[in-house]
């Protein structure tokens, strides 16, 4: 009995063949199975650091979205505002660079960054950028989304908001007194 080497050789050479493709196929799931789970950390840790956020507005009843430059802040809550504003920039400093290194898609980038245009509309908090020292290329970015005017925010939203904040301003001092 004779064998065939040939045939034997080509029958190994095409099993082998579809064993590298097969392989391929596998680390190609893995590739979308790890991006995909990069991406969702990703949008986890910026959605957490803006639930706190969000808790610490309601908290201190201070929202630089609603804060106009004619509502009088005591100094307490002046520094409040500041600080807060800066912890916003620096959560989304953070999504510009994971947005940049391909770790955050662009439609949670834009959801992070839609309401900053408000958030930066009056010269109170225009005044922040001024002194933030995080990224010059973010910062550029920023400022190009930030209205050069005032005025150009919802009004409306401003009005009730800030009654309601004035309301529970002067609770608080009640309470505190």
């Amino acid at each position: 009995m004779a064998i065939d080497w040939t045939a034997i050789s080509t029958i190994t050479e095409v099993i082998s063949v579809i064993m590298i493709v097969a392989s391929l196929f596998y680390v190609a799931v893995q590739v979308r199975q790890n991006t995909n789970a990069m991406l969702s950390s990703s949008r986890q840790g910026l959605l957490n650091a803006d639930l706190e956020l969000i808790s610490t507005y309601m908290s201190y009843s201070i929202d630089p979205h609603l804060i106009r430059d004619d509502v009088e802040l005591t100094l307490e809550d002046e520094r409040r505002f500041i600080w807060l504003l800066v912890k916003t920039l620096r959560i989304r400093e953070f999504a510009w660079h994971e947005y940049k290194s391909g770790n955050l898609d662009e439609k949670t980038w834009l959801s992070y960054m839609a309401p900053m245009s408000q958030m930066f509309s009056t010269n109170r908090s225009k005044a922040v950028l001024q002194f933030y020292t995080g990224s010059p290329e973010f910062k550029e970015m920023l400022k190009s989304m930030v209205p050069s005017g005032e005025g150009q925010v919802r009004q409306e939203t401003l009005d009730l908001i800030t009654s309601l904040n004035l309301k529970q301003s002067k609770k608080n001092k009640a309470k505190n007194k």
